[in-house]
């Protein structure tokens, strides 16, 4: 961990970034610290909920892309309450 004063951990809840082998009951290593940068894999707070995303951005435009075919990308619009909480340096697997 660079930088345990701004590093928390969360458990993944749901499929939505199978694709990318990040699955439920994961575990991830989150930097705050870090600036959010297009690609990065980012725990995401939007209109009240928490998601685990690829974040998209460009054009004037930020985008989370989930990694299953079941769901839907997510654009952010002007109104949407949205902010990023960290950046995943680790997902660590149960094996």
């Amino acid at each position: 961990v660079t930088h345990p004063d701004a590093t928390f951990y969360a458990r993944v809840e749901g499929d939505s970034m199978k694709d990318e082998c990040v699955e439920d009951g994961d575990l991830l290593v989150v930097d705050k610290s870090l600036d959010p940068q297009d690609g990065n894999l980012v725990v995401s707070y939007i209109d009240g909920e928490f998601t685990l995303k690829r974040l998209r951005m460009g054009q004037g435009k930020i985008v989370l892309m989930p990694a299953n075919k079941r769901y839907k990308p997510i654009e952010i619009g002007q109104e949407s309450d949205f902010s990023v909480w960290g950046v995943v340096t680790y997902a660590i697997k149960k094996v």
